[in-house]
C-alpha cells in the first residue's frame, strides 16, 4: 500500500516526494525526542525547586513531573498543586518560591527546549516549529502536537524543492 502510494504521489510531484517522505519521517520522531527531553529537562528543574523549598521527597516528585509534563501544559498541575500547597500549610516563603521558580524556569523549558530539539532534529526554523506546535495544538488538539509539524515541515521541504528547482528561473513572467 506504501509503494502504491509513493507511486501515485511521484505522479503527482515528481521526485520531490522522497523528500516529503524523509520530512514525515523525522519529523515524528524530533517530536517525541523533543517531548522526552523537555520532560526530562522539567523534572531536573523541578526536582531542584521541590528541594529547594524543603519539600519531602524531591526525587518522587521530580519523577511524577517528567511523566506529566509527556503531556503539553501538564506540569504546572504538580508543582503549581504543591506551591499551592505549600502556601496553605503557612510556607509562605517556600510556596510563592516554588510557584516563582514553576513559572519563570519549568514552564519555560517546555516552551523552548521542545521546540529548539524539534528544530534541531528535524532542520526545520525554530519559529516554524513552535508555529507548528501551537497551531497543531489549537487545531488538532494533543494529535496536533505531532500532526502541526508534520504539515509544516512537509511545507517546508516542498518550499525548498520548489526554490532549488526554480532557482534563476522565471517563475511569473510578465504578461
Amino acid at each position: 500500500m506504501l509503494d502504491g502510494l509513493r507511486g501515485v504521489l511521484r505522479g503527482l510531484l515528481g521526485d520531490r516526494v522522497q523528500a516529503c517522505f524523509t520530512v514525515v519521517g523525522d519529523t515524528p520522531r524530533a517530536v517525541v525526542c523533543g517531548l522526552l527531553l523537555a520532560a526530562f529537562a522539567q523534572a531536573l528543574l523541578a526536582g531542584l525547586g521541590y528541594w529547594g523549598a524543603g519539600v519531602k521527597a524531591p526525587a518522587f516528585w521530580g519523577a511524577a513531573i517528567a511523566v506529566v509534563a509527556l503531556i503539553p501544559f501538564g506540569a504546572p498541575l504538580v508543582w503549581g498543586s504543591i506551591g499551592v500547597w505549600l502556601l496553605l500549610q503557612g510556607q509562605v516563603g517556600a510556596g510563592l518560591g516554588l510557584l516563582l521558580w514553576g513559572a519563570l524556569a519549568i514552564s519555560w523549558i517546555d516552551k523552548l527546549v521542545r521546540p529548539l530539539i524539534i528544530s534541531g532534529v528535524a532542520k526545520i526554523p525554530f519559529l516554524l516549529v513552535l508555529y507548528g506546535i501551537l497551531g497543531g495544538l489549537a487545531a488538532f488538539g494533543l494529535i496536533g502536537l505531532f500532526v502541526g509539524p508534520v504539515i509544516l515541515a512537509i511545507l517546508l521541504a516542498l518550499w525548498r524543492e520548489w526554490t532549488a528547482n526554480n532557482a534563476g528561473k522565471n517563475v511569473c513572467p510578465a504578461p
